[in-house]
């Protein structure tokens, strides 16, 4: 992917080098321009922030691997950072951060390798006809594409959040595993709400028309954006709910089948107790009214059969058994 692009007359071209880059923006033939680094240019972003008297807190910044969205104001420019997020196959929510440093006629990223840029060049240049607004379509073309992606994972999270629903009322149903991807998941949501939340305060702030980021043309596909951040952050908020009543509910599901359980297991004691009284009685070592007779063990079998299947048949009729 090239790490130095220039636009001018509607037109993008690329530089070779950061030299180049400079040299062309202190010329008449620039309208605006883009460079894109990784984490790992630590010295080529050092060399353009003493060109550009980019500020030492921002250059920290886009190197931390910790910040959260936000978009922060210098005297020369504008600090946003972003996080763009897939979802992997363990359900898992992964981060991916850049850091761009917005002037009034360049836009510097700083990102991790697995960040989407790829993707975000792509959009732009399916809208090539925006170049005219000038640096605020490389910002617009980076917000909606990690905006979209923050969409799709949602998407992703809703429909694993439905199939787990389902299968918390199957018979069959793991417990384990429904226990363990509905944390996963709420895990995965939280993460979510971290990069949509404060992702509203972001677009909100470049949508009031800051001088050194003009979006002028471009407030129709910022609030587009806007539109889509606030979805995703509401979003992200219902999938948690959800998800926390899926665990709610499957706890008391448990509690329900453990009583279930319980039910049975009592009513089969009682049952079992009944042949032990009986037996036990007749079986004193006292001598008693029919002692040692046939009739008296007629009498002891019949109280056996009747008392044990009365009790079998009254908590069946219950649904205990």
């Amino acid at each position: 992917m090239e790490r130095f692009r220039v636009y001018a007359d509607g037109h993008q071209r690329t530089v070779d080098s950061a030299a180049d880059f400079l040299a062309r923006m202190r010329s008449d033939r620039f309208d605006f321009g883009w460079i894109d680094l990784t984490l790992d240019d630590t010295e080529a972003l050092s060399h353009l922030a003493d060109e550009l008297n980019l500020h030492q807190l921002a250059v920290e910044d886009a190197l931390n691997t910790h910040e959260r969205p936000k978009i922060s104001r210098f005297s020369t420019h504008l600090l946003m950072t972003l996080s763009a997020a897939r979802l992997e196959e363990s359900h898992e929510v992964q981060l991916a951060r850049c850091t761009t440093f917005l002037l009034p006629k360049l836009v510097v990223t700083v990102r991790e390798h697995d960040f989407p840029m790829a993707e975000v060049a792509a959009r732009l240049e399916a809208n090539d006809d925006l170049i005219s607004c000038g640096a605020g379509y490389i910002v617009w073309g980076l917000l909606d594409c990690v905006v979209d992606g923050h969409v799709d994972v949602l998407a992703e999270v809703s429909d694993h959040t439905d199939e787990l629903t389902a299968l918390m009322f199957d018979d069959a149903r793991a417990t384990f595993e429904v226990q363990k991807t509905a944390f996963v998941l709420r895990r995965s949501v939280q993460r979510m709400q971290h990069v949509t939340l404060p992702l509203r305060e972001v677009v909100n702030t470049l949508l009031r028309n800051d001088s050194r980021v003009a979006v002028r043309g471009l407030e129709p596909y910022f609030s587009d954006v806007y539109d889509h951040t606030l979805h995703s952050a509401e979003w992200a908020e219902g999938l948690r709910d959800q998800i926390s009543m899926i665990l709610e509910t499957n706890v008391a599901l448990q509690g329900n089948q453990m009583n279930e359980v319980m039910k049975k297991v009592t009513s089969w004691a009682a049952i079992i107790a009944v042949p032990t009284a009986v037996t036990g009685y007749f079986g004193q070592n006292v001598e008693f009214p029919g002692f040692g007779s046939a009739e008296t063990w007629w009498v002891s079998n019949i109280l056996l059969v009747v008392m044990g299947v009365g009790l079998y048949w009254l908590f069946k009729r219950s649904n205990w058994l």
